[in-house]
């Protein structure tokens, strides 16, 4: 419904693609209803708006033309039928006008009606039909219908059809009423009030409370069904409509504050939401800007944010920070900017960090933190209440609405002496942080794969349902599965689909437009294959793709634009590759500016427009063998470059990965280097451009695959197993 150009974007454009079908069924109501119609046509007097008639018709322009250009209002104008012109083919004509289509039979007359009236676009329609033997409506009702609203606005833009003018500020602008009717209510219960045509001089100004602005933005909106421009006239935007009740228009601009946020618009948003009583916005807002907490309090629009919500964010149990240090750093930061002086505000700011839940040596550095923005004395009289209160919570948690889910995966045994691939699917139920750097993830059980363990294999979700391709169940060079499960978190259940063309494992999986395409991996014989296969979703099939440039596996995929963008992987040489390619289902695949280093087992994943690639192994330098890839990079679409970034704390091969809550999460895996599983899920969070230790998975596995789902609230049940880790634990294996 909406486009927002790039992760920060300074130009934003949003547009709903059905307002113009909306726009003219609320004209056709006001048309049967009797209201604002300035004609009746035919014999039998059959009323319209002349403005929409002159958007299809060049005889009605021409009547509107010749009417006169003073602003009339009354009793609807008679125009009779040119020659030639029945009463089906005028109310077909009529149909049209509103509908974008035409009632089916007598095409010809209908045809005929259509010259005479100088109605191209029905003429071709009548053709169209005649040729194709098309059925009443089709898909192409809506365009019909966007192709009269933008000749409504062309007529408005030369001063005909304007039967009003308002007064907005210190301009009167001239306006077609029915625009303005069809897509505000509050301007359809105004201008359809008998009082209000009975008591107003339509020749005078009708004064609204509008600025030129708003005005000017509630008829842009009526013609295109669009907003366009910085955030600040998002804003804009959102506030008007409320104002007059433009519900199309703000359910645009709430479709952007809830599935839209950006660190720069969070806060933006939660203002205007807890302002406006938007309850259900205020959470969205609210629980990103706590998830993407430490990026936030980097933007200027920290520094404008109101007390009550600062106090608000900073209580919260879900406030993402790595230490208390951070809340206490934001808040000083805060306080600096706008505290002056204020003792009861630092007071009442300050008392909101958890000094608690500080170490010994994140106490020592309060001072210097706090410095400029509270009294030492007062600082200290807070933290010593905070290590006194039995009410203080002991940990900060956080509880998303999406959950991280881990699928499958290859572990080693209790005694260690042997591995034992996993059939469990595990859900991040709760992120906690207690004193100092300890982070513990609450993991509950979600359910088991319907036919044994899984490894190697891959996922790829569609509307909260988890598709499970191929991999492995057990270690033999013909255990290679090409079954194809289908997973329904919210009523737990499993569903058999047709399988691949081949095995598969070490692969990639992407959904794309309808379709879910497997790409390349290890398949029975073959360390590698360049074969391409899609899964059409709506009729459980399988069908063949044009192959990849080289065979690979061991690569990562992902969709972003309507594409597949395909990095690394191994060769049938067993050689690890720096190669990105753009993969259009239909194309040839195109090579892309290279990575900086070669991957294989490693992860990718789309956030903000951007790819992040991270983990994996590869060549050693003028050596044989693999090494640890802990390179970590981002790639630019519109830039075709890559950029290195802060590198990982740790290696990551064969791992798995998801974006949530804001950050990239990369989990598992082992070390090529020590031979090592790892347990641990590392963060990176953008707004700081650090990674931290987000908490451990219920065991160290490797080659497991993730993904993130929304799962019932019944599972979220007292039942859990817990996993504790610190951010300074190092490699090791369950």
């Amino acid at each position: 419904m909406w486009v927002a150009e790039g992760p920060s974007p300074s130009q934003w454009q949003l547009r709903d693609g059905t307002h113009a079908g909306q726009f003219l069924a609320v004209a056709n109501d006001l048309r049967t209803a009797g209201q604002l119609v300035d004609v009746a046509v035919g014999p039998e007097g059959d009323v319209a708006h002349a403005v929409v008639l002159a958007s299809i018709s060049s005889f009605f322009l021409h009547f509107l033309e010749g009417r006169t250009r003073e602003l009339r209002q009354g009793p609807p104008s008679h125009v009779p039928l040119p020659p030639g012109v029945t009463l089906w083919g005028w109310r077909a004509v009529l149909a049209f006008a509103y509908e974008g289509t035409m009632p089916c039979g007598r095409e010809k007359e209908v045809e005929e009606a259509a010259r005479a009236l100088g109605a191209p676009r029905v003429v071709a329609a009548c053709a169209s039909r005649l040729e194709n033997d098309h059925q009443e409506g089709g898909p192409e009702a809506l365009e019909e219908q966007w192709e009269t609203l933008r000749a409504m606005e062309k007529l408005h833009a030369c001063g005909l059809g304007c039967d009003l003018q308002l007064q907005a500020g210190d301009e009167v602008i001239p306006v077609q009423r029915l625009a303005l009717s069809c897509s505000c209510d509050f301007f359809r219960a105004l201008f359809t009030c008998p009082m209000r045509e009975a008591t107003h001089d339509p020749a005078a100004p009708l004064a609204t409370g509008l600025s030129p602005e708003e005005l000017r933005l509630l008829l842009s909106f009526a013609y295109t069904g669009a907003v366009a421009g910085p955030w600040p006239v998002v804003l804009e935007a959102a506030e008007t409509s409320l104002r007059y009740q433009a519900w199309g228009l703000l359910t645009l601009c709430l479709d952007v504050f809830t599935h839209g946020l950006t660190p720069e618009t969070g806060l933006d948003v939660l203002t205007f939401a807890v302002a406006y009583g938007l309850a259900q916005v205020s959470r969205v807002a609210e629980d990103y800007i706590l998830a993407t907490f430490p990026t936030v309090v980097t933007t200027p629009a920290f520094l404008e944010l109101p007390a009550h919500l600062l106090i608000r964010l900073l209580r919260s149990d879900g406030l993402n920070v790595l230490n208390e240090l951070e809340a206490l750093e934001a808040a000083s930061r805060w306080l600096v900017a706008n505290g002056d002086g204020q003792e009861d505000i630092a007071k009442e700011v300050l008392s909101s960090v958890r000094f608690a839940l500080m170490s010994g040596q994140e106490l020592k550095k309060v001072q210097s933190v706090a410095a400029g923005a509270a009294d030492p004395g007062l600082l200290r009289q807070l933290m010593i209440a905070s290590l006194n209160s039995e009410a203080q919570l002991p940990c900060r948690v956080r509880s998303l609405q999406e959950v991280l889910v881990v699928c499958g995966g290859d572990k080693l045994t209790t005694n260690m002496a042997a591995r034992k691939p996993s059939r469990h699917l595990w859900f991040a139920h709760r992120y906690l942080s207690a004193v100092g750097l300890v982070k513990r993830v609450e993991w509950r059980a979600l359910g088991d794969f319907p036919d044994g363990p899984r490894f190697r294999h891959a996922v790829a979700v569609v509307g909260n349902i988890l598709y499970v391709l191929g991999g492995k169940r057990y270690y033999g060079v013909h255990d290679t599965l090409a079954s194809v499960y289908r997973y329904r978190p919210m009523d737990d259940s499993w569903e058999r689909l047709a399988s691949m063309t081949c095995g598969r494992s070490y692969f990639a999986a992407v959904a794309l437009g309808g379709f879910i395409y497997a790409l390349g991996g290890s398949s029975g014989d073959l360390y590698c294959t360049d074969t391409v296969e899609c899964y059409d979703l709506s009729a459980d099939t399988w069908r063949t793709c044009q192959p990849l440039p080289m065979a690979l596996c061991g690569h990562a995929a992902c969709a972003l634009d309507g594409a597949l963008y395909v990095s690394g992987g191994c060769d049938e040489a067993y050689q690890c590759q720096t190669a990105l390619l753009r993969y259009v289902p239909g194309a040839p695949a195109t090579l892309l500016a290279p990575m900086n280093g070669q991957r294989a087992g490693h992860v990718m994943e789309e956030a903000g427009g951007q790819l992040y690639v991270a983990g994996g192994l590869c060549q050693r330098d003028g050596q044989s063998g693999y090494k640890d890839q802990l390179a970590f990079e981002v790639y630019s679409p519109k830039l075709n470059i890559w950029v290195l970034l802060s590198p990982l704390p740790q290696a990551h091969v064969v791992g798995g990965a998801a974006v949530l809550g804001g950050e990239l999460l990369v989990l598992g895996g082992y070390s090529h280097e020590t031979y090592r599983d790892t347990h641990l899920i590392h963060a990176y969070q953008p707004g700081t451009r650090r990674w931290i230790t987000r908490g451990t998975l219920p065991h160290a596995y490797t080659d497991l695959s993730v993904c993130v789902l929304t799962v019932p609230s019944a599972l979220r049940g007292p039942n859990c197993l817990e996993v504790s880790s610190r951010s300074s634990d190092t490699h090791r294996n369950t």
